[in-house]
């Protein structure tokens, strides 16, 4: 029974409890309306029937004592010597009554109305009454011309006349006997009728006090359980889910609110595994570029100490064209400081390279960070969408629990925090897309400056292979020194021009160094800040429960 009341749908439900309730009351009205009838059928009976029979009685047992009575006059007054036509018309009306009277019980014992008590009384009444005629008759037939004669005549007229007097008495006790008896069994009636009403009446509270209550728990219960669940949504835990076993609004409402939370919880998986991939490719991008940063201080140093030493090969060129005398132990000298520079520009172009690979790697890095925050913005934006459908669904349940007024009223409850928990699942998911468009905007930037770097780190190698070169073609003019003395000066104006265009190259390599360190230095910041950032994500998702800590799962029953 509790299953099948569970799958009404909600507006069977509502309708469940006055329909029962009207049931009852028609019930009563019935029970009512048959005893009115009962009551009215009694009422016809006692007063249409009893009362007209009783009145019957009375009438006849005054009227033939009035009769026996004036019989008595008229012999009383013919020994008075009264007026013989006034003794002979009260004579004469006395047995006109009689005849009434006879033909007025002889109708009425033939009436359907009579019971059978009453049949016979009456028909014992009309055989007294009509010997008891025929003695008045012939006493009025006698009277005026011999009293004596009719005086002796009324002797049985009287015994008649009590005899007639006698089943009349009995009729009229009858009669308000059964009078009694009709009012009894009125009263009883009513009192039954009474009563079964109150019992009919009371059922149906009782009977509706407790279809309210039983309907309430079976609307209310799965309303506070889906309420429950989406406290703990609210909250953060998305592991909590409402077993559905009914077919209302209300099933349906908790398996769309399972599917939404299912969705959701898969959505923040992906988030929580991709923000730990940010953070630990930011990490290993904040590592990169501290080695990057350490590399290119360590280049600049390098740098300048070829730097140092060109200006010095240029001082000795000077000295070489001022004094040819000194040629050999310059040339030795010139060709100790190019071996010492062959060697420093060949550690540069090794360790522009390895910049230039560690940069390309970091590029690609950043290039992948990237790419995982343009599916975080996807994300984002399903998680919008979902926010959107949720408040829409809130939005409608709400117009229907406006419909459905006061019934309604928990439902509506419940579609405001449904609507409340879409609107804070927008605003942090706006929150979220925010910073990621930010990282992503951070992390663009990064790939261009990487880029910029590759390419001027790239600019710095060419460069000093092109220092190489140029001082294997010192070495060699050096080399040359011994067999061409004559050609020293030439030589060494030569040389003197060479280191000065050496020294600028190296000029330009320390620029380039000191800007490729203060870049590597801006990324390392904004590789720091794109840490942060992945690690505020991190937390934030972390506010999320997504796996089960207990030992059993906590899924609340919606019904």
């Amino acid at each position: 029974m509790k299953k099948f009341f569970a799958n009404l749908k909600m507006s069977r439900k509502l309708l469940v409890a006055p329909s029962i309730v009207i049931l009852l009351m028609l019930v009563f009205g019935i029970v009512a309306y048959t005893g009115m009838l009962g009551q009215k059928s009694a009422i016809d009976d006692l007063f249409n029937t009893r009362f007209k029979n009783y009145q019957d009685i009375s009438r006849i047992v005054n009227r033939i004592t009035t009769i026996h009575s004036n019989v008595y006059r008229a012999i009383s007054w013919t020994q008075a010597g009264f007026d013989l036509k006034r003794i002979e018309a009260l004579a004469y009306e006395q047995g006109e009554a009689l005849k009434e009277m006879d033909a007025q019980m002889r109708q009425i014992a033939t009436s359907g109305s009579l019971k059978k008590e009453e049949k016979d009384l009456y028909e014992a009444s009309i055989q007294q009454l009509g010997e008891y005629q025929k003695l008045v008759s012939t006493v009025i037939q006698t009277v005026a011309a011999d009293v004596a004669t009719a005086t002796t005549i009324m002797v049985p007229a009287e015994n008649k006349f009590q005899g007639l007097n006698k089943e009349l008495q009995g009729l009229w006790e009858l009669e308000n006997k059964l009078s009694k008896e009709r009012y009894v069994f009125s009263t009883e009636s009513f009192k039954k009728m009474l009563v079964g009403a109150i019992l009919v009446l009371g059922i149906a509270v009782v009977l509706a006090l407790i279809l309210n209550f039983f309907m309430t728990r079976v609307i209310v219960t799965p309303v506070k359980k889906t309420i429950e669940v989406i406290e703990n949504v609210a909250k953060g835990d998305l592991t909590k889910r409402l077993i559905v076993s009914s077919r209302d609004e209300i099933g349906e409402m908790s398996n769309h609110f399972n599917e939404f939370v299912e969705q959701l919880h898969k959505i923040v998986m992906h988030l929580a595994q991709s923000s730990r991939l940010v953070f630990s490719a930011a990490h290993n991008l904040q590592t990169s570029a501290e080695q990057m940063s350490s590399g290119s201080a360590e280049v600049a140093a390098q740098v300048n100490s070829v730097a140092t030493a060109s200006e010095e090969m240029s001082r000795t060129s000077a000295e070489i064209a001022q004094s040819c005398l000194k040629a050999a132990d310059s040339s030795k000298e010139a060709t100790e400081t190019v071996n010492a520079g062959g060697a420093v520009i060949n550690e540069t172009v090794e360790v522009m390279g390895t910049i230039a690979n560690r940069v390309k790697e970091s590029a690609g890095l950043v290039e992948g960070l990237g790419k995982r925050s343009d599916q975080i913005g996807q994300i984002i934006e399903l998680i919008n969408d979902i926010a959107d459908q949720t408040n829409l669904l809130a939005l409608n349940a709400a117009i229907e629990a406006a419909r459905a007024g006061e019934h309604g009223r928990g439902f509506a409850v419940v579609a405001d925090e449904v609507r409340k928990l879409a609107e804070r699942t927008t605003a942090a998911t706006r929150d979220i897309e925010q910073t990621i468009q930010a990282m992503q905007s951070e992390t663009k930037s990064v790939v261009v400056s990487m880029d910029e770097s590759v390419e001027k780190v790239e600019t710095g190698t060419d460069k000093a292979n092109q220092s190489g070169e140029a001082l294997q073609q010192i070495l060699h003019q050096i080399n040359m020194v011994g067999t061409q003395i004559n050609q020293i000066a030439v030589a060494a104006e030569e040389e003197t021009a060479t280191t000065e265009e050496i020294a600028g190259n190296i000029r330009q390599i320390s620029t380039i160094t000191e800007d490729t360190s203060k870049r590597i230095h801006d990324n390392a910041g904004e590789i720091t800040r794109l840490a942060a950032l992945a690690e505020e994500l991190e937390k934030m998702v972390g506010q999320f429960r997504l796996t089960e800590t207990s030992d059993a799962p906590e899924d609340i029953n919606a019904l």
